[in-house]
């Protein structure tokens, strides 16, 4: 009986490693929405310059803010500005989000994010809303304290000295993430800017994967049974 055991073990400990595995979530090429909150609705913006209006600059679209490098995204109507992202990390299946790294934009103090709002759902996010509020979970929010050096902008790697990590306790797990910036670090400034936005994280264990380790472990004690 005893090799019996150590099969199911052997497929109890894969099922378990893999379950814990830590990950980014966000990565280059995910579906990404950029906008602002209006009343109770996230509502997708355009490009464009217009002051104090949910708009951006061609160069620095939603998209910059998880492309990996130093580029940034730019939002003119300043407050409650943010991006929609449904990751495909996973098949798509969700995670469990437990962290936010924001990095600095290449310029302008005043514009960084003072604060931050994240939700989470596993609705199906499709068109270009407007997103209702209701539809998502807060997972967490608080202060922001980014540092006053700057990433280069462009293909520029990002730097660590140039980010702050926000932790923070959290066991539900989301397709999709909505991450807004209530608020910037001067009132004064015409916009919000950030460089990149990360969210960390593990992922659930999918079922094909739990099926898989369990016909293993089922395997194995079968192929005992018939050696003995």
């Amino acid at each position: 009986m005893k090799p019996l055991t150590l099969s199911v073990t052997i497929a109890s400990m894969a099922l378990a490693t893999w379950s814990a595995q830590a990950a980014a979530i966000f990565a280059p090429g995910d579906p990404v929405l950029g906008g602002a909150l209006s009343g109770s609705d996230f509502v997708v913006g355009v490009a464009g310059t217009a002051a104090g209006v949910n708009n951006w600059p061609a160069g620095e679209p939603p998209t910059a803010a998880i492309d990996g490098a130093g580029q940034k995204y730019l939002n003119f109507a300043e407050i409650n500005t943010g991006i929609l992202v449904t990751p495909t990390f996973n098949g798509g299946n969700g995670s469990i989000v437990t962290g936010l790294t924001l990095w600095a934009a290449n310029d302008a103090v005043e514009r960084d994010p003072a604060s931050f709002e994240l939700y989470g759902t596993n609705q199906v996010i499709g068109g270009t809303g407007p997103f209702a509020l209701s539809n998502f979970a807060l997972v967490s929010s608080g202060a922001l304290a980014l540092p006053a050096s700057r990433n280069a902008g462009g293909v520029s790697p990002l730097l660590p000295e140039n980010s702050q990590t926000v932790t923070f306790p959290n066991t539900s797990s989301y397709t999709s993430y909505l991450v807004l910036f209530p608020t910037v670090k001067d009132s004064a400034a015409n916009s919000m800017q950030i460089a990149e936005i990360q969210l960390d994280g593990v992922v659930p264990e999918p079922a094909t994967f739990g099926l898989a380790a369990l016909g293993m472990g089922a395997a194995l004690m079968r192929r005992r049974r018939t050696v003995a």
